[in-house]
């Protein structure tokens, strides 16, 4: 059994631990590095709150009966608990958190009439924080749903606010999310306490979900600190790449259609060695669409490389033939000083013929970059910072040039104008 599945068995399978009101009250982090998929395993693994998405230019519900059926969402609406999802992004304030907390539970109590359909569209829509104002105090904060919409008036009564906080006490779900992109104004500390006071208040769940190395400095300190006293329950997001792959091909309908290629995406994708969610998505969105406009599927490979370059390293991977036909990349116009640029740009074609392991380029490129003896001491350093500022960049212009050198087409200067530009005709109306 994968990784991804025994985690998910584990969190929401028979007796789960999500599930067991034994763990009511405990404060459980998901933690693991950027982009490997963790909020998207949350949501679409473990939660599966149903939505609609575009299907053959059709509207369908994103999740079958029987996976609905299996989410945490489902799961706790049969025993009247919310599952709360929480982006810290752009918070600045620990009360608009709160607040937030509240109005989503609020709004996955069972509707009865228009009106309360209209609290829960407002609340989705509007947003929290300053529209809430006073009503019912929730955790030292006051609510007040009137302001959201002209309909919620004739329902703003203690009883209807009171099972929002029953739908949340007792077996309630609360996850925050984006720790990286909250504001600095919001103390650690006192961000914790509230997530602390939030599980042992309302005996809940609370998840956090957050990278690895998230916090630098004087936080990172805190967060040890905090974390030591806070979290009673730590889990390890650490998906192979063929497993978080596998997840997202599996996600949507619409991948389908390159099964046919998919053995050759997943393989240059490995190649890659990145493990991002947000890649795999970004290079089956593009190689579908290159499928779709009736470009050759031996493409595919070179479109994964340039497309995960692109989404890192924010330009394209180009190439100019030298006066001996041998293809030189443009990769080296991110670099301002043209010593610089002409010197890695012999180094980088040199590599090529000279390095035939990945482990050998970081010693060769500083080598060539840095040690020489008739170069001034500022202008060493200013060398050694390059160097030390872009290492993975140089390995992987490297990489990236190796594998293209030997699988370039005719298409790849129209792969390079799709990925920069984010147009792609379809075949036989392109002309560059």
């Amino acid at each position: 059994m994968s990784t991804l599945k025994v985690l998910k068995e584990y969190l929401v399978g028979e007796g789960g631990y999500l599930l067991n009101d034994d763990n009511n009250g405990k404060t459980v982090m998901l933690s693991g590095a950027w982009g490997s998929g963790k909020t998207y395993f949350w949501q679409n693994e473990i939660v599966r709150k149903q939505s609609k998405i575009i299907v053959n230019k059709r509207k369908r519900n994103k999740y079958s009966a029987s996976e609905l059926k299996e989410g945490l969402f489902a799961l706790l609406k049969k025993k009247k608990k919310a599952c709360v999802y929480i982006s810290l992004y752009g918070k600045d304030n620990v009360d608009d958190i709160k607040s937030e907390v509240f109005t989503k539970a609020y709004s996955q109590i069972a509707k009865k009439g228009n009106k309360d359909k209209n609290i829960d569209t407002a609340i989705e829509w509007l947003g929290y924080g300053s529209k809430i104002a006073s009503a019912v105090s929730f955790l030292g904060v006051k609510v007040d749903t009137t302001k959201i919409t002209d309909g919620a008036k004739d329902y703003q009564n203690n009883e209807k606010l009171g099972e929002a906080q029953e739908a949340i006490r007792d077996g309630g779900v609360i996850c925050f999310d984006d720790f990286e992109r909250k504001s600095k104004n919001i103390d650690l500390n006192d961000l914790f306490g509230v997530l602390t006071q939030l599980s042992l208040e309302f005996n809940c769940k609370v998840i956090i979900i957050l990278n690895s190395d998230v916090f630098e400095g004087e936080e990172a300190n805190v967060f040890k600190t905090v974390k030591e006293k806070t979290v009673n329950k730590f889990f390890y997001f650490e998906p192979t790449v063929e497993e978080l792959f596998d997840s997202i091909y599996g996600s949507d309908e619409k991948y389908k259609r390159l099964d046919d290629y998919k053995d050759e995406i997943m393989s240059a994708i490995k190649e890659t060695e990145e493990l991002n969610a947000r890649i795999y998505i970004q290079v089956l969105d593009n190689c579908l669409e290159w499928i779709d406009k009736d470009y050759s599927n031996f493409e595919l490979k070179n479109l994964t490389y340039i497309t995960t370059f692109f989404v890192n390293y924010g330009f394209a991977m180009e190439y100019e033939l030298d006066e001996h036909e041998i293809r030189k990349f443009e990769l080296i116009k991110v670099f301002e000083n043209t010593v610089i640029r002409n010197i890695f740009s012999s180094l980088l074609m040199e590599s090529y013929r000279q390095i035939k392991d990945k482990d050998e380029v970081i010693p060769y490129f500083r080598r060539a970059l840095c040690d020489n003896k008739d170069i001034s001491e500022d202008e060493a350093r200013y060398r050694n910072q390059i160097f030390y500022d872009n290492k993975k960049m140089f390995k992987d212009l490297w990489k990236y040039g190796y594998l293209l050198d030997s699988t370039l087409t005719d298409d790849y200067e129209m792969l390079n104008f799709f990925i920069k530009t984010g147009i792609l005709l379809k075949k036989d109306e392109a002309v560059l």
